[in-house]
């Protein structure tokens, strides 16, 4: 069972992208990172743990395949890498939207 945003939602989405191929998943994979990365900030993470959540999907999944010695096609990487670079764009756009608006609310209110 996925959840609705995340990383395991986004493990779901790269799981079904390498099975079915990339097609319009980019799209998929952004909105769950957006809802993602508002709850990072919400919960005071900073940009950087953002960019790094999703950069230690890729560390384990790669170190996963080396420790199990299952090679990892040029295809396979490639399509990992879009999708990661999808939910890292996603989710830093929206923490800085986030914060931004945050930032615009405090202003306000002096």
């Amino acid at each position: 069972m996925a959840t609705d945003h995340g990383v395991p939602l986004f493990l779901d989405q790269l799981v079904d992208a390498l099975q079915h191929g990339i097609g319009n998943r980019n799209a998929e994979i952004s909105r769950g990172a957006v809802l993602h990365g508002r709850e990072l900030l919400v919960q005071g993470f900073t940009v950087s743990q953002v960019v790094h959540d999703y950069g230690d999907v890729c560390q384990s999944v790669t170190g996963l395949a080396l420790e199990l010695n299952a090679p990892i096609s040029t295809d396979d990487f490639r399509t990992l890498n879009r999708c990661l670079d999808d939910a890292i764009a996603g989710a830093v756009t929206e923490f800085g939207r986030g914060r931004n608006q945050a930032s615009m609310c405090k202003r306000e209110h002096r």
